[in-house]
């Protein structure tokens, strides 16, 4: 992976999971944009943080730093590998697992209690299910780059996320995991979505604003400032040149005689039909040649006629 694009995904990422309030610590960074650019094994990586996190108690403060930790990890190789087209519900479970299977026992699966956030209540679990379905269905149905503009894009996504708040479809890690998502979706679409363009605490503000009082204007213009064009995926693919013959590279690999390269670009400019002709087959007849037997048989024939009409006299003369 180029390094440029090892950073774009490192600090959206570390700015999505900064918006839960967790502080990375720099080290982290640095074994992460390591890790996309292939010099860092991230099971070996993860290994004694997965076991370490284990043995502490789940309600520690501890834990939860581990946990966001490792989560942290797993979203950047989860957005390096990226979402099959089109997006389904599967998607995003399997998703949520892959970011927080190491810790959590119900990664993956639908929410099945009861859920509020600041006293306003989430989707009744029941519900989660199909109204999931829904959304990501109408989503698909989003036109890419360059049919869309960028903030008809965003005004799609404030829509949708607001929905998919409200939804909360997982028990733990279920901000962060949407925000991954969008992130996936967007690249899906041809947009590049930067979270590292907003503050951490305007993203979070924007998602809360969109929860609790239905206003998605603030959603709308975090998506419009980190939203852009990802031109690589908007390069069509060109077919691939047809296999070139041995002559033809032979042809190319010669060197010019000291003759053409003495030649001025004035002879160079001649027309073609000063060129010396091809030598004709011996067994191919010349169009003069045609032209006069022609010519021949034509006077043979009238004389023919002429001596026809000298005869005729001279026979009747024979009869008497």
């Amino acid at each position: 992976m180029e390094l440029y694009e090892a950073n774009r995904i490192l600090y959206s990422v570390k700015a999505a999971i900064s918006a839960d309030g967790y502080k990375l610590p720099s080290s982290a960074e640095t074994d992460g944009l390591l890790m996309l650019l292939g010099k860092l094994d991230i099971e070996k990586h993860l290994a004694p943080k997965i076991k370490h996190a284990r043995a502490q108690d789940k309600a520690s403060a501890a834990y939860a730093r581990s946990c966001k930790l490792i989560c942290f990890f797993r979203a950047l190789k989860a957005v390096e590998a990226g979402l099959p087209d089109p997006v389904t519900v599967i998607s995003l479970t399997m998703l949520h697992k892959a970011i927080t299977g190491d810790l959590s026992d119900d990664a993956g699966k639908l929410r099945a209690i009861d859920m509020s956030t600041d006293g306003n209540a989430h989707t009744d679990p029941k519900y989660i299910g199909g109204s999931l379905k829904a959304i990501i269905a109408k989503m698909n149905e989003i036109p890419g780059a360059p049919m869309t503009a960028k903030d008809d894009f965003a005004g799609y996504l404030s829509h949708y996320m607001r929905e998919l708040i409200i939804l909360h479809p997982f028990e733990r890690s279920s901000e962060f995991t949407l925000r991954v998502f969008i992130l996936l979706f967007s690249k899906i679409k041809g947009f590049s979505l930067g979270y590292h363009r907003a503050t951490p605490p305007v993203v979070r503000a924007a998602e809360q604003k969109a929860f609790a009082t239905d206003n998605v204007a603030p959603l709308f213009s975090m998506f419009t400032e980190c939203l852009s064009y990802d031109h690589k995926s908007q390069q069509q693919e060109q077919p691939a040149p047809a296999p070139r013959t041995r002559r033809e590279v032979a042809k190319d690999l010669c060197r010019p005689t000291r003759a053409e390269q003495q030649t001025t670009p004035q002879q160079q400019a001649k027309p073609a039909a000063t060129k010396k002709q091809p030598k004709k087959q011996k067994d191919e007849p010349d169009d003069d040649v045609i032209r006069r037997a022609v010519r021949l048989q034509q006077k043979i024939s009238k004389l023919n006629e002429q001596l026809t009409e000298l005869i005729k006299p001279l026979d009747g003369k024979d009869d008497n």
